[in-house]
């Protein structure tokens, strides 16, 4: 067993995130967090580490572990230093005085030059470069770069390579696949599948997922829900049993609505039934016929009470928690557009002058969705860039006459052109009608209509550009990596879309099911 987590809980402000959470993490386990932004995976990621105390229960871990977390600060040392354990570079820099002590061989700088050599030893520090090198050439890192100078992407993979090489019993990831490449994930995957350690990972990385684990533990609505198998398997699994959940629910409050019918008939002829009026008796005895109308009407009220008591007595089954992100509102189908939507002639994108690659040719037709795909600075994003006016190029670029085009930026760079919610949506669909944009609003989780975009947390940004994709009826969408802080029931909600849209698609991603499943066609860019 490396982590046992027993009855844990966490609030912040008043609002509880999860409460009496258990489950347990096995040695060579692979396991993923999911859930809904703002559920508190990362909170409980922290919590498993030690990081954070819950405010009930408790987190025993046995042996070592080693927290990746989604941020990491630069520090002033050369990336082979930076990925070397602590322990391990202290035990090399104890080693190399006991060495150099080594002029004066006394018994005693003997024993201590031992000591240190075991230690050493113990530690792997005569296997530790061969490893390292191959773990940062895994990642796409240079061991004699220094990482101050390092991108954000580079300095991410950098904390990554150092925590791969703790050796630690327990791995904890916080979103381990951002930053990388396709190489990059691939050997990521590979080292995961074969190390021994157990390891507890938060992903919205479809395919990623499907690669490394084996169990799902979801938050969902402050529970913990353990399921086995991969990530497709048990979504699969999962909506299977939620539909068959909705059709007895559905099964259920029909039987319900007809026997309350019932009983509410049988009651009301019961009622009518006791008002017993003698004028209408023709002949015969009254009495009788009050006996009778007072025996129909207790008949009636025993039947109708039977019923009730039948409802009291019924099995409860629980409607399935839905919340649906494809949400449909009246607006204008997507216009025809031009038939050839881009041409590209001879195009390059240029930094500083120099082209990025070689110059290509390229032609867009209307309702294709063309991936851009690649390896990380490629210049998947440059040349977005220059399709849309923003950057020099070489050659020519020419849109189809009359088209319209959407755009979301890799980090929603384009929301902060709005002053508010409401001009952020209708910048993507001005006819909407005012009922229909509280109804987006609403169902997606975005702040009202006059919140301004300034003052949105970054949940609340991704949910506003994810309400701007449902609406836009642009004839062409250029994307960004739009699942970039998306959570998986966001993605899933996004492919969904992006597959049924009537226009056309440029996108660059880094999620491989994305491009798998709404792709008709891929550019591969690479450098000259």
């Amino acid at each position: 067993m490396s982590v046992h987590v027993d009855a844990v809980a966490k609030a912040y402000g008043g609002t509880t995130l999860f409460s009496d959470v258990s489950f347990t993490v096995g040695r060579g386990e692979r396991v993923a967090l999911i859930g809904r932004n703002g559920c508190g995976k990362s909170t409980l990621l922290h919590i498993v580490a030690g990081v954070l105390r819950p405010d009930a229960g408790t987190v025993q871990r046995i042996g070592s572990s080693a927290l990746l977390e989604q941020r990491t600060v630069a520090a002033p040392a050369p990336v082979l230093d930076a990925v070397t354990p602590l322990r391990l570079a202290q035990a090399g820099d104890l080693l190399a005085r006991a060495e150099r002590a080594l002029d004066d061989p006394t018994p005693g700088h003997l024993r201590a030059y031992g000591d240190a050599e075991e230690r050493f030893r113990d530690l792997g520090g005569y296997e530790f470069p061969a490893r390292a090198m191959a773990v940062l050439a895994g990642l796409g890192l240079d061991p004699a770069a220094h990482l101050g100078r390092l991108s954000g992407g580079e300095r991410r993979r950098a904390a990554l390579a150092a925590l791969l090489l703790e050796s630690a019993d327990l791995v904890l990831l916080d979103e381990p696949t951002n930053h990388l490449d396709e190489g990059a994930r691939a050997w990521l995957e590979t080292w995961l599948r074969q190390a021994p350690a157990a390891v507890l990972m938060v992903s919205h990385d479809r395919a990623f997922l499907d690669a490394t684990v084996g169990r799902i533990l979801q938050i969902e609505r402050g529970r913990v829900l353990d399921h086995a198998g991969a990530y497709a398997e048990v979504v699969e699994r999962t909506e299977a049993e939620r539909a068959a959940q909705q059709r007895a629910y559905a099964a259920q409050e029909r039987d319900r609505a007809r026997l309350r019918a019932e009983a509410g008939r049988l009651s009301s002829m019961g009622r009518s039934a006791g008002h017993f009026n003698p004028a209408r008796v023709k002949d015969g005895s009254l009495l009788g016929a009050k006996a009778k109308a007072e025996s129909a009407s207790y008949t009636f009220a025993r039947r109708a009470t039977s019923i009730a008591r039948r409802l009291e007595r019924m099995d409860t089954i629980e409607k399935p928690y839905e919340e649906d992100l494809l949400v449909r509102v009246p607006v204008p189908d997507v216009p025809r557009g031009p038939d050839v939507v881009m041409t590209l002639a001879e195009v390059a994108p240029l930094i500083e002058g120099r082209p990025l690659w070689a110059p290509i040719d390229g032609l867009v037709r209307r309702g294709e969705r063309i991936a851009l795909v690649g390896p990380n600075g490629c210049g998947k994003t440059s040349l977005l860039r220059a399709i849309l006016g923003r950057m020099p190029h070489t050659g020519t670029i020419t849109l189809g006459h009359g088209l319209s085009v959407f755009t979301a930026e890799q980090h929603g760079e384009e929301l902060d052109r709005h002053a508010t919610v409401e001009a952020a949506v209708r910048d993507a669909q001005p006819v909407l009608r005012r009922q229909d944009l509280y109804h987006l609003l609403g169902r997606l989780g975005v702040p009202p209509r006059e919140r301004a975009v300034a003052s949105l947390s970054g949940g609340e940004r991704t949910r506003l550009a994810l309400a701007r994709l449902a609406v836009t009826r642009a004839s062409l969408l250029v994307l960004d990596e739009p699942t970039n802080d998306l959570d998986l029931e966001a993605i899933e909600a996004l492919e969904t879309l992006l597959v049924a849209y009537g226009g056309t698609i440029l996108f660059t991603s880094h999620d491989r099911r994305l491009v798998e499943r709404v792709a008709t066609g891929r550019w591969r860019c690479g450098t000259s």
